[in-house]
Order: C-alpha cells, then sequence, then structure tokens
C-alpha cells in the first residue's frame, strides 16, 4: 500500500490521514526523542534558574525556548513532526509539575561558586547530550532507519551526565 493510500485508510477509519505516518517511528526513536527534550528542557532551565529568579520563571521560559527552537527547525520529515507533538505533550505534562510543585517559588542559593559553576556544568552537559541525540535522529533517513554520514564529530557526545536529582538536591531556597 502507497503512502496516499494509506492516508485514504486512515481517513476512512475516522483517523487523522497525516497520523499515519507517524505511526512509522519505531518506538526506540520516539522515546529517545522524548528524553532529548526534557534533557535540553532541565539543561536551559538550570541556566536560567542559576541566573536569579524563581523556579517556575526558568520552567516558564525553557519550556517557550524549547518550543520556538523546535518549531524553528526547517526540515519536515516524520521524525521532526513527531518531535513537534512531542514538544507539545512534554509542556503540558510540565504546567502540570509546575502547578504542582511546593518549590516553584524558590531561588537557587549556592554555599560557593563551586556549586553553582557544577550545576552550569552540568546544564551544559544536559543541554549538548539532548541536542546531539536530536542530531543523529533528524540527520537519519526515514524510510530505511539509516544514518546519513556525519561530516564533523561533536566532542561533547560522550558527555556524562550526573543525575539531576542529586545536583538540585545540593541548593538551598531562600
Amino acid at each position: 500500500m502507497n503512502a496516499n493510500t494509506s492516508k485514504i485508510m486512515a481517513m476512512i477509519n475516522g483517523k487523522n490521514r497525516n497520523d499515519v505516518s507517524l505511526d512509522s517511528i519505531p518506538k526506540e526513536i520516539c522515546i529517545q526523542i522524548d528524553n532529548a527534550i526534557e534533557s535540553i528542557f532541565l539543561g536551559k532551565s538550570m541556566l536560567i534558574w542559576v541566573n536569579g529568579g524563581k523556579l517556575i520563571d526558568a520552567w516558564e521560559c525553557a519550556l517557550d525556548n524549547l518550543r520556538e527552537e523546535m518549531f524553528a527547525i526547517p526540515n519536515k520529515s516524520v521524525r521532526v513532526e513527531y518531535l513537534r507533538r512531542a514538544v507539545f505533550n512534554h509542556r503540558k505534562n510540565w504546567k502540570i509539575k509546575m502547578n504542582q510543585s511546593d518549590e516553584r517559588n524558590s531561588f537557587a542559593n549556592f554555599d560557593s561558586g563551586d556549586e553553582k559553576q557544577e550545576i552550569i556544568e552540568h546544564a551544559h552537559a544536559l543541554l549538548a547530550s539532548g541536542t546531539n541525540i536530536l542530531k543523529h535522529i533528524i540527520e537519519s533517513d526515514d524510510e530505511t532507519g539509516r544514518t546519513i554520514p556525519k561530516t564533523t564529530t561533536n566532542t561533547h557526545e560522550n558527555t556524562p551526565v550526573k543525575s539531576n536529582e542529586r545536583e538540585m538536591g545540593r541548593m538551598r531556597t531562600r
């Protein structure tokens, strides 16, 4: 069955014709995209929060930045379409977490500059990890799952990412 026939069949079954192509994405890829979005969001949130302000404001700003960046991707592939939908699901889930969090009005407070620097480095590692995963997924061929050869290598690809809970536990609130 060709792509157009699949879309017609989906419409007959009461489905959105554009959802058919999203079903072709392997679950592992969807999970990787979801995890990468979370890493990028957490990294952005940390960087914003350590520079002052309430945690909820950092979350809001990071959610907005994440959405803008993902929709600025010029690629129109099925995987990018899933990515964009995943950003909205991520946003919806985080809105609930933000409203339920007792820490939403907390300010980042560090005992030393070393603690702040450690959080900043961890945030950069999260951003690099999530970004590298998304680049790899977007660069791969949607039809076959093969990866298009890269011409450059990023040195942050194998950066270990520490537990976010451990890092956040070191912060104190005012």
